[in-house]
């Protein structure tokens, strides 16, 4: 070896094994699961601390939703045109700096913090599952599935690491922890790793694959028959499976994001602490993880119309008893019976309205994006229409603001599970 490639850093570096890789980008995504779930038992007291109003509290949860939203696509196509690998590294970098911002104890860093870390979520869920793929393709290995499940595991963890540490150190303590276990994991991947090299393009991952929480930064780009017109959008949207798992992910998106708005704000005034509610918060995470795996077991049975209603009815009144009872009881249920319904409908509802491919355009890849756009929307929104309600009127209204317009959407699935059932639809006509 010549003294000029003995002097080359490159030359030098020696790269990691596949397996060490492959489980460093698999921390990555834990840590961004964490990082996800950490502040719902702490936004009780960052409001009180920063003198936020509820409808400011709301924005403060909704921020990443808006920055993911923006930066997923281009992050992918940044992915495609100088690697997967640098545009990994470089989320995780953000996603370092995000946690240190939030840490601090200024409003300002805190709000930058939160965009930043959506901006992180987004390209990690995008050129994180691109980098797996690629290492897969390149040590023959299965390299995406373990990804989804550390995400899960992090969205149950976070709630309890959050709150926890928020209790007895500080609220800037979880994010400095995240902080640091971001760190940890992006030295050894930038100083151990090499952009893989490909032989062919890895298949796409499938948004029904994936859990509800990231599937909407997956959307698939497809090779349809056609672009994605409004005309095409408009008469997939006409179709029943399509308008069926829309509406059920959007009260499913609308119930979740407001729930972690509403209850947490409710466990703080009946005196709760915060690793308390983070305890409550990721025990109902459990129950989700336990009834989407149940469905995944039942396979195609559950793929249905009716179920699809059924859930989303049940769904949508999960959250009385918090409005009947008002009590920490009553809440924590109320928590607790969104959780199941939620796992049923990120189960069946991208595979429900798959397969929609027809002669007028469509595919897939346009029902999935659709899909997504539904569910990404009702997160964001609600929030913020809860938080207005909650602020301008009381937590029962707030309760209200979400439970009656998800009764109006699940009524319209029912009725539109019954038309398209014939056996339903038989036994209503002998009733007439």
């Amino acid at each position: 070896m010549s003294l000029l490639a003995r002097l080359d850093p490159r030359a030098l570096r020696r790269e990691l094994p596949a397996p060490v890789q492959l489980w460093l980008v698999y921390g990555l995504f834990l840590v961004a699961g964490v990082a996800q779930a950490a502040i719902v038992p702490m936004l009780p007291r960052m409001s009180a601390h920063f003198g936020l109003s509820a409808s400011q509290t709301a924005l403060l949860l909704a921020l990443p939703g808006l920055a993911t939203l923006a930066v997923s696509v281009p992050s992918g196509i940044a992915a495609d045109r100088i690697g997967a690998r640098r545009v990994s590294l470089a989320a995780a970098a953000l996603l370092c700096l995000s946690c240190l911002a939030q840490a601090m104890p200024a409003l300002a860093a805190v709000l930058v913090g939160r965009i930043v870390f959506g901006v992180a979520f987004g390209v990690v869920w995008t050129s994180g599952m691109a980098w797996l793929a690629e290492l897969a393709d390149a040590h023959g290995r299965s390299g995406l599935g373990p990804a989804v499940t550390c995400s899960s595991v992090g969205i149950m963890l976070g709630p309890a690491v959050g709150g926890v540490l928020a209790q007895h150190i500080g609220l800037g303590a979880p994010f400095g922890v995240i902080a640091a276990a971001t760190g940890l994991i992006l030295v050894p991947l930038a100083a151990g790793t090499a952009q893989a090299r490909r032989a062919a393009p890895a298949p796409p991952v499938e948004a029904a694959d994936l859990p509800l929480e990231i599937a909407y930064f997956q959307t698939r780009v497809s090779d349809g028959p056609g672009p994605a017109t409004p005309r095409v959008l408009l008469a997939l949207a006409r179709r029943p499976r399509v308008a069926a798992a829309a509406g059920a992910l959007m009260v499913s998106g609308a119930v979740s994001s407001a729930s972690q708005l509403l209850v947490s704000g409710g466990l703080h005034r009946l005196g709760l602490s915060t690793g308390r509610i983070g305890l409550a918060f990721s025990a109902s995470a459990v129950c989700y993880i336990a009834v989407s795996a149940v469905i995944v077991r039942l396979g195609g049975r559950a793929h249905s119309l009716k179920v699809n209603a059924l859930t989303t009815a049940v769904l949508a009144v999960a959250l009385l008893p918090a409005l009947a009872g008002g009590g920490v009881v009553a809440l924590v249920l109320a928590l607790m019976l969104t959780a199941g319904p939620r796992a049923v409908i990120s189960t069946i509802a991208y595979s429900l309205a798959s397969g929609q491919r027809s002669d007028d355009g469509g595919s897939d890849g346009v029902v999935f994006g659709m899909l997504n756009g539904a569910w990404a929307a009702a997160t964001v929104l609600m929030p913020l229409v809860a938080g207005a309600v909650e602020g301008a009127a009381g937590p029962d209204v707030a309760y209200l603001a979400v439970v009656l317009p998800s009764l109006v959407v699940a009524g319209c699935l029912l009725a539109g599970a019954v038309e398209h059932v014939p056996a339903l639809r038989l036994g209503l006509r002998g009733w007439r």
